[in-house]
């Protein structure tokens, strides 16, 4: 009786480690992958002399038109 349960439960830890592993490996994958897009796309004003990023608060500029535009000489 002893011998099914430890059976059992080395049975439920193999599997149970292996849904954990299987789960974390997509999560990884999916960091390496989004980390490594993140440092091919940063534009080059957004670091210092030295390459490292500038974590100050950025400023951008935004041009608003309306698509709607009427003539103003009324």
């Amino acid at each position: 009786m002893e011998i099914a349960l430890v059976v059992l439960v080395v049975l439920g830890a193999f599997i149970l480690g292996i849904t954990v592993s299987w789960l974390a490996k997509g999560y990884v994958e999916d960091y390496v992958e989004n980390a490594a897009y993140a440092r091919a796309v940063i534009h080059p004003e957004m670091l210092d002399g030295d390459g490292n990023m500038i974590h100050d608060e950025l400023i951008y500029l935004r041009n608003e038109t309306e698509l709607n535009e009427e003539n103003d000489e009324d």
